[in-house]
């Protein structure tokens, strides 16, 4: 498994609009676009070099990401990296004893196949491997 390089920072948020107002007004970063991920999710988008800092704001109660809010506030969820291919970095990682969370891949946000994996193979931290959807 090769990592390209890390494609973004997840960072959740309570209010999309202030958020990027803060990103862009106090860090001069850009906002590239939003999306809307389903019915759960607000997202933006601000390139930061060949990363991005995605910018997540959680629109019901009871998913993953308005958990993570409630319990942790905002702030960085999780990391990013991306790959050649998702399917055999999967496949390595389980190999290594590294499961994903839930079905994997998915279609994500951004044009990308995603896969979040198991944080307890990384002493606690929530990392995401993404593919782009060609």
């Amino acid at each position: 498994m090769k990592i390209k390089r890390v494609d973004h920072l997840g960072v959740i948020v309570d209010d999309l609009d202030g958020a990027v107002k803060s990103f862009t007004e106090h860090l001069g970063l850009k906002l590239d676009h939003t999306e809307q991920y389903g019915d759960e999710l607000d997202i933006a988008f601000l390139p930061c070099g060949e990363t991005l800092v995605e910018l997540i704001e959680p629109l019901k109660e009871g998913g993953s990401n308005a958990d993570y809010l409630r319990e942790h506030g905002p702030g960085i969820q999780h990391v990013a990296f991306e790959v050649d291919d998702l399917e055999a970095a999967l496949a390595e990682l389980a190999q290594r004893g590294v499961e994903p969370l839930g079905d994997a891949p998915v279609p994500g946000a951004g044009g990308m196949r995603i896969a979040f994996l198991d944080p307890q193979a990384f002493d606690g931290v929530l990392v995401e491997l993404c593919e782009p959807i060609t």
